[in-house]
């Protein structure tokens, strides 16, 4: 076979693969061409991989970013499908085509996909769920010999919002920041040193304490917050948000949606629904509608100047 399908949005998993079918075929890196089809078009990519290679008895040619095997209407270079149909049917028998997909999942009812499907090593790339990536984060600091309590991996995975390819980014940092280091022992506090966090991080930190019902943790963030001069009373806006998704989410599982189903019903990230699911299971009903019942008065003493919004946002977390 030297026609292979990748699918997934995942760039270093993609790279991983494509390294993998290269070595296969004994194929060296300088004998790869790559062709964006947002720039150039599959005949042109297909031209390619049908001639004969220059230096090398055998090429790879990899065909990045293919809508057109997909649902989606984008406006880009004018590919013509019945090429590509008559190569999959007749292709070069030396060298490779790559089609790597970073969507999550192709059209199934396109014929072209029906085919690839059938002419091609079909590879769909699951997302990776928290468990396997806290577990990857765990291999890859052993063998970096990089000691780190069990808290560590998870809040790894949490800052960098369960994507993979920042998630590595941020292991190789860390990699190279312990280098020269005679005790590699990573600490919970390096890892908010090192790990970059914005606002927005810090306020998605905030929200996983308040999840996962650990106080001091959740106050510790806040006090960042304060010292980030960051806005109390948005903070409380972003929590109620929060937790209003915890019992949208609840009321979605009531009626029998799974999380894929729920993702598109929100408009939200699978990862993310996936993650909120597992927090809003720690609640019951009717506790998330008094900690909302909560937020709401604290936004009317807020408005009525009843209270300072960061005496009331530390109240609600204290007496979380």
């Amino acid at each position: 076979m030297k026609i292979y399908t990748i699918i997934s949005p995942y760039n270093s998993l993609v790279k991983k693969r494509v390294k993998e079918i290269l070595k296969k075929h004994q194929i060296a890196s300088d004998n790869v061409t790559s062709y964006d089809m947002m720039e150039s078009t599959i005949q042109d990519a297909l031209f390619d991989v049908s001639s004969a290679g220059f230096l090398a008895s055998q090429k790879a040619v990899l065909v990045k970013d293919p809508f057109f095997l997909t649902g989606k209407r984008i406006s880009g270079p004018e590919h013509d499908i019945d090429k590509l149909t008559t190569y999959l049917n007749n292709p070069n028998a030396e060298n490779v085509l790559i089609f790597h997909a970073p969507y999550e999942k192709l059209d199934a009812r396109k014929k072209v996909v029906k085919l690839l499907k059938k002419k091609s090593e079909y590879k769909e790339i699951a997302t990776p769920n928290e468990f396997n990536l806290i577990e990857y984060t765990k291999r890859e600091l052993s063998r970096y010999n990089i000691t780190a309590s069990d808290p560590i991996p998870k809040t790894l995975v949490t800052l960098t919002k369960g994507d993979i390819d920042k998630l590595i980014t941020e292991l190789i940092k860390i990699k190279d920041y312990f280098a020269d280091s005679p005790v590699k022992e990573l600490t919970l506090k390096l890892v908010h040193d090192l790990v970059p966090q914005t606002p927005d991080d810090n306020v998605f930190l905030l929200n996983e304490a308040l999840a996962t019902k650990n106080v001091k943790e959740a106050y510790r963030v806040f006090s960042d917050l304060m010292m980030q001069k960051e806005e109390p009373f948005k903070l409380i806006v972003m929590i109620a948000n929060q937790f209003r998704l915890f019992k949208q989410i609840q009321v979605l599982q009531e009626r029998g949606m799974h999380a894929k189903d729920i993702a598109v019903e929100l408009d939200a990230h699978p990862y993310r629904v996936k993650i909120v699911s597992g927090q809003a299971r720690k609640f019951k009903s009717a506790e998330l509608e008094e900690i909302l019942e909560q937020l709401a008065n604290a936004d009317l003493q807020i408005k009525t100047g009843q209270m300072d919004a960061q005496m009331a946002l530390e109240l609600f977390i204290l007496g979380f």
